[in-house]
């Protein structure tokens, strides 16, 4: 079996598979292999079979366990669920039946039809989510003391049971029930009950669906037998034209007429199948690899669903050039070299920075570059220590150009940090860069929850010059502005990525890194309380603006906001307390999942997992022996 790393990410190391998956694999594929490990594998087709299982960005294939042969059998967005189950299976002897893990991974492919014959409409869709029925009474509790989320459709609740006191985790983040070890309370000033809150939402909203779709999305047969009926590794996303219209339940289907599920003949045909994997070994962390590319594949693929996201690799994808990771490493090391010259200008670092971003875009290898050394990650944290949250030159708070350029210069650099984290969880390199460079992390912390400042209006005396002057400050003061929200976009994407890297501490990775700890860290840090205010705010904003649906970027960033919340609140008293007792009435009238409804689309494919946060954040803000309003 392939022994894990000491980091805890079996990653790739073995060299006799890794050799023969890039012998059979294009360049191109090969780069996006996660993990691998060795399984005993039992499906329709499979009996009992010693396989490795290879992890990509979208695929899961079989290999044997003398490579010779990989066949792909399930693609992620066609998982229902994935679970890990508390048995004892027979087939194994008696200490390995004790260290086993039982994951079990269901998935659907669902087909479109008319019910007197195929529909045109049926084409292939980005929804790996759907209503599983299947029960399970023995699902075994991660270490969070949680049950993976089955992908049920949290619409169905009922209002008594919307906000019921169980908590259940969702696919996208274990997390300890349990409050971490008391930490002395600070004093952390509440907002006051005079701050103001927004106009209610009138009672003119678009309507709730009388009864919820979750439309699944076929890849060709789910029979294990027939793996070759999976989607190409090329087809992307993006090549799928998907809208959405404003009503939640209609939906075009590339350029054909509006499809409404309501009012059309289609019926869905469902056709799940099972895929277990008994991995004998208890360090193993197989099974939250799959949870995180699960994860990073809904969020990629609802990110995929804004024409310019998904125009960002069109090129690539489209493009007849051979593959060569040789040219990728050449990049990197050019871009790289060119960034460390000290006589560098802002202008040109935002050049080079911009330049790394879009490559990494376009190609992962990039990623594991940045991590296998850590003088980039140190790099780009520093630049951003440099000018947040108040520059070094103080001249900068004096001039409103100067400070735009600095603010446009960190917003970018903060996108391509969050980019480095995103998808790289399975990489040991990243978690020895952050392990030795934990100073330098916890220094990004600080920077990524304080507001950075900008320079204050200055008053002009020239009364010929007053209103030409006016008009130029008003301009300025609107782009430092739209520049300060942004900002707090990309800080909230990227704190997210790294509650991500502290959360894989608390389910078996090793105790480099834990939630508790990160949390301690933050509620005593002044900032955090403004910061937390930005995100409720934010969240009410976005929950309240009538007739206006959440765009696919929006509807991700709702998702990290909500996880950000959901750690508050579940992993640092302090925090907890504030957020119920100074953001109940937000909670009250606004934040609840009425208003969540009427602005999530059903064609989202993280619509599901933000139901099942919001729900899981509402639940722990009502816990009534906290609340003071």
């Amino acid at each position: 079996m392939a022994s894990p790393a000491q980091s805890g990410f079996p990653a790739r190391t073995n060299s006799r598979l890794d050799a023969f998956l890039r012998r059979q694999l294009p360049p191109e594929v090969y780069d996006t292999i996660r993990a691998y490990e060795l399984c005993i594998v039992v499906s329709q087709s499979e009996k009992h079979t010693f396989k490795y299982v290879v992890l990509s960005d979208r695929l899961i294939y079989l290999a044997d366990h003398q490579p010779k042969s990989i066949q792909r059998v399930v693609a992620l967005r066609d998982i229902v669920a994935i679970d890990l189950i508390d048995d004892y299976p027979e087939f194994l002897s008696s200490p390995d039946r004790e260290i086993n893990q039982h994951i079990r991974i269901i998935y659907s492919s669902t087909g479109l039809k008319k019910k007197y014959g195929k529909s045109k409409a049926a084409r292939k869709f980005l929804f790996p989510f759907h209503h599983a029925k299947a029960n399970n009474n023995n699902v075994k509790e991660e270490n969070d003391g949680h049950s993976f989320w089955r992908g049920e459709d949290p619409r169905s609740l009922n209002k008594s049971s919307i906000r019921c006191t169980q908590e259940r985790d969702g696919v996208f983040g274990g997390s300890t029930p349990s409050p971490p070890p008391d930490i002395k309370d600070l004093c952390l000033e509440g907002q006051g009950a005079s701050r103001p809150l927004p106009a209610p939402p009138g009672r003119s909203c678009l309507p709730t669906p009388a009864a919820s779709r979750a439309v699944s999305s076929p890849a060709g047969p789910s029979n294990t037998k027939e793996p070759q009926g999976l989607p190409d590794h090329k087809d992307s996303p993006c090549e799928i034209s998907f809208k959405c219209d404003g009503n939640r339940n209609e939906f075009h289907l590339g350029n054909s007429c509006p499809v409404s599920p309501l009012e059309s003949d289609l019926s869905l045909q469902k056709n799940e199948s099972e895929l277990h994997l008994y991995v004998v070994s208890t360090t193993s962390s197989l099974f939250l690899h799959l949870k995180s590319s699960w994860n990073n594949y809904v969020i990629k693929a609802t990110l995929l669903q804004d024409p310019l996201r998904a125009a960002e690799l069109r090129p690539v994808i489209r493009s007849q050039k051979p593959y060569r990771s040789e040219e990728k490493i050449k990049h990197f090391s050019q871009l790289k070299s060119e960034l460390f010259l000290k006589d560098n200008t802002l202008r040109k670092i935002l050049g080079l920075v911009t330049e790394l971003k879009v490559a990494a875009q376009k190609n992962f290898i990039l990623k594991r570059l940045f991590w296998k050394t850590s003088d980039l990650f140190y790099f780009l944290v520093n630049k951003l220590h440099e000018y947040l949250p108040e520059p070094k030159d103080k001249n900068a708070l004096h001039n409103k150009s100067q400070r735009a350029d600095e603010l446009v210069a960190c917003i970018e650099i903060t996108q391509t940090l969050g980019l480095m984290f995103r998808e790289t969880e399975t990489e040991s390199s990243r978690l020895n860069t952050l392990a030795a460079k934990k100073g330098t992390l916890f220094d990004l912390l600080v920077i990524l929850i304080s507001k950075p400042q900008i320079p204050k209006s200055c008053p002009t005396f020239d009364i010929h010059l007053e209103a030409d002057s006016t008009s130029v400050e008003m301009s300025f003061d609107a782009k430092l502005q739209k520049l300060i929200l942004e900002y707090t976009d990309k800080a909230t994407a990227l704190l997210y990525e790294i509650l991500l890297v502290f959360q894989q501490g608390n389910l078996g990775l090793g105790s480099t890194f834990a939630i508790s700890w990160m949390m301690s860290f933050l509620q005593r840090c002044p900032p955090i309380v403004t910061f937390v205010a930005s995100i409720v705010n934010q969240v009410v904003k976005g929950l309240s603006a009538p007739f206006q649906l959440l765009s696919p970027c929006q509807a991700v960033l709702l998702y990290q906001q909500l996880y950000i919340l959901r750690s508050c609140l579940q992993h640092s008293k302090t925090l907890a307390a504030h957020i119920r007792n100074d953001y109940c009435e937000e909670f009250r009238y606004f934040i609840h999942m009425q208003a969540l409804e009427k602005k999530l689309p059903l064609c989202y494919p993280i619509t599901q997992p933000t139901m099942q946060l919001f729900h899981e954040v509402l639940t722990l803000v009502e816990q009534k022996q906290y609340v003071k309003c």
